[in-house]
């Protein structure tokens, strides 16, 4: 009994020591390992935006962010909204880098996978190129009335989604909100045939690529046009389709209303 009782104390003691050895190991690691924080003037890199899809973002109405929330938004325009550009409507007027359109001033609706856009150097480059670039915070896209006549459901969702895709694959940070299209007015006669019935169904489908893609939806243009779809007069330029001043400005105010979380 004696002996088994020595061998015990020799376990207990031989426990203790391998113990302690793994204390004083840990206290020499701790003591020479320097924890890395980020150098002065580096920041952590953002977490990705990650919404889910099959549900309809739609942007809720918040405080108004004002002047500055404008300021730090990027919008990519067809005819319909590029007035936020060409009236000075940006704190940078006319000559605001925050816009993105083509050349023509028009984005086709069968050309919006990844459209060629003019920078406000002169220069030309695609969607995607422009995004990895600059990777804005939030892209605000206002797309599809530009010979929407010209396409099906198929072909317009799936262009879209590819547009939406090259956006986060370019920049994942970047949050992207699409817009709901402004409609013609009544009396609208423009050779492209356009029709309110045509805007009211395509519509949908820009919120069909919302729930797809997870992008936010924004219907910036519902205060311009009425119950049934039609773009009032008091918002619609001379051709009946492209928004005017007053109409680009209910847009910025909903903007400005609905911040993007």
């Amino acid at each position: 009994m004696k002996g088994l009782s020595l061998l015990k104390n020799l376990i207990w003691a031989l426990c203790i020591v391998v113990c302690l050895a793994a204390l004083l190991v840990g206290f020499v690691v701790g003591a020479f390992t320097k924890y890395s924080l980020p150098d002065e003037g580096e920041t952590a890199a953002e977490p990705t935006p990650v919404i889910s899809t099959g549900t309809l973002h739609k942007l809720e109405e918040t405080a108004d962010g004002g002047q500055s929330y404008l300021d730090s938004l990027t919008f990519l325009c067809d005819s319909t909204l590029i007035g936020i550009r060409d009236y000075g409507l940006l704190s940078g007027g006319t000559d605001t880098t925050q816009v993105w359109g083509s050349a023509a001033g028009n984005i086709p609706a069968t050309d919006i996978a990844d459209p060629m856009i003019r920078m406000a150097d002169g220069t030309e480059q695609r969607v995607s190129a422009a995004v990895a670039s600059a990777k804005p915070s939030v892209l605000v896209i206002s797309l599809g009335m530009d010979s929407l006549q010209k396409v099906d459901r198929t072909t317009f969702e799936a262009s879209y989604t590819s547009l939406v895709n090259a956006v986060r694959s370019a920049s994942p940070s970047t949050k992207v909100v699409l817009c709901g299209l402004s409609s013609v007015t009544s009396g609208y006669g423009g050779s492209d045939g356009l029709t309110v019935e045509m805007v009211n169904t395509a519509q949908g489908w820009v919120q069909n690529v919302c729930r797809e893609t997870g992008a936010y939806y924004a219907d910036v243009t519902g205060a311009v046009k009425d119950t049934s779809g039609t773009l009032l007069s008091d918002y619609a330029g001379v051709n009946g389709k492209v928004l005017n001043t007053a109409g680009i400005g209910k847009v910025l105010e909903y903007l400005r209303c609905h911040v993007v979380p």
